[in-house]
């Protein structure tokens, strides 16, 4: 072959590499990557009413906006916590792609469904696995191990995606989506604490910050250390579970079930009833009750005048009314699970809390003395 054809040959390779180089580009440049871009393209979050999660086709969490607000439909229709409910919704319009998983299947995956007022699809998810990372640094040196780092998703087609979200809260848990805090009754506030287990009453009284108990003989004292947490079981109290709404009292272990009541400065009593075990739980419901205090049309002999004070006083109670009637309205309407060992400090019998009364120490002599 001549120089002059080796030449020709190089050039028109040359020309067509340079156009296949070209076409490369103009290809790239017409498919924008997908990272970046909105997994569900075209969700509108005002038109959901209804999220649906179904593993095999067998439904699982469900929940719904109601007349009175979004509820948890698989939990027997437990009021939903509305934070928790625009939180995730809105992490699934923010959701971006990360990356697309090429060759990645999805399998067995669960589906979470948005529904309209209607009952229609809006956008569906399926949610695969979790992606792990294996710990480093410092929190592989203290024994921290692998740790979700992302989740695999798709929408319609074959396409799955690797985001960075974990989506943990649609997994079918519904404590997810609700405020398990049940009461927040304040410590600094309580008067007294009643119990009263299989028919045996006791009542303890607190002054200044100290349980105090009548008729203790002269031989008996209170046990400090059987005291501890009695003000505080109410402060934050959570629950593990709803229970189901059709059990009756006698099911339940209310019948001969104790009962816990604390009473409150302002006014307030919470009367809790705990009823038999279930598991690790017991359990467990709760109601408010108030006594305003007596503001007389007139101010009685030595009392002030002063309209504002008064205005102040029928102002407090009418808060501490609303208040107890707010609980009521939703914790006062429910039968819950509560960790045993929460019970335990509901539960307490004269013998729990007193004890004989220690003998005072011998003085000791003074070093030198005879």
């Amino acid at each position: 072959m001549t120089t002059k054809k080796l030449i020709t040959l190089a050039a028109a390779a040359a020309v067509l590499g340079g156009l296949a180089y070209m076409s490369s580009n103009a290809k790239k440049l017409k498919t924008p990557a997908l990272a970046g871009k909105p997994v569900l393209k075209t969700l509108d979050l005002e038109a959901v009413q209804r999220i649906e999660v179904s593993d095999n086709g067998q439904k699982g969490l469900t929940l719904e906006s109601t007349d009175a607000g979004w509820v948890v439909s698989s939990l027997f229709g437990y009021p939903a916590d509305i934070t928790k409910i625009r939180e995730n919704l809105l992490a699934l319009a923010d959701l971006k792609i990360g990356q697309v998983a090429k060759g990645k299947k999805l399998g067995d995956a669960r589906l979470v469904d948005l529904q309209d007022a209607a009952g229609k699809s809006l956008a569906t998810l399926r949610l695969g696995e979790m992606k792990m990372r294996e710990a480093t640094g410092q929190m592989a040196m203290y024994g921290g191990g692998a740790y979700p780092d992302g989740r695999y998703v798709a929408t319609e087609g074959d396409a799955v995606y690797l985001v960075k979200e974990t989506l943990d809260a649609f997994d079918g848990d519904p404590n997810r989506w609700i405020d398990t805090q049940l009461a927040a009754v304040p410590v600094i506030q309580i008067t007294s604490a009643e119990f009263t287990v299989e028919g045996e009453r006791l009542t303890l009284a607190k002054n200044a910050g100290t349980w105090a108990l009548d008729g203790l003989g002269e031989g008996e004292e209170l046990d400090a250390s059987k005291l501890h947490g009695i003000d505080s079981v109410l402060g934050r109290l959570s629950f593990s579970a709803v229970a189901d709404p059709a059990l009756t009292d006698e099911q339940l272990g209310f019948t001969t079930g104790a009962v816990f009541r604390v009473a409150l400065t302002g006014g307030e009593t919470y009367t809790a009833t705990l009823g038999a075990a279930a598991g690790a739980d017991r359990y467990f419901k709760i109601s408010a009750a108030f006594t305003p205090e007596d503001i007389p049309v007139e101010p009685a002999e030595g009392e002030d005048p002063n309209p504002a004070v008064r205005a102040s006083k029928l102002s407090r109670n009418a808060k501490i009314a609303e208040m107890v009637n707010d609980f009521n309205a939703i914790a006062g309407k429910w039968v819950y699970l509560i960790p045993a060992y929460t019970a335990d400090a509901m539960t307490k019998r004269r013998a729990d809390v007193v004890k004989p009364k220690e003998p005072p120490k011998p003085e000791e002599e003074a070093p030198g003395s005879e």
